[in-house]
């Protein structure tokens, strides 16, 4: 994998921490959509990377 899939996938997991029962802070719900939201644009420029190199 590459450095930068591997950079996105730790953006990923941190996103999902702050979302996860291991938070320390709950989220306002205008910024827990807007996380997803991010999480969701990272997981569509990894799966379009992972296209270009087959």
């Amino acid at each position: 994998m590459s450095k930068e899939i591997i950079s996105k996938l730790d953006i990923l997991d941190n996103g999902l921490k702050k979302l996860s029962t291991e938070r320390k802070v709950v989220l306002p719900h205008h910024k827990t959509f807007e996380l997803v939201d991010d999480m969701r644009e990272i997981v569509q420029e990894i799966k379009n990377e992972v296209i270009d190199n087959e």
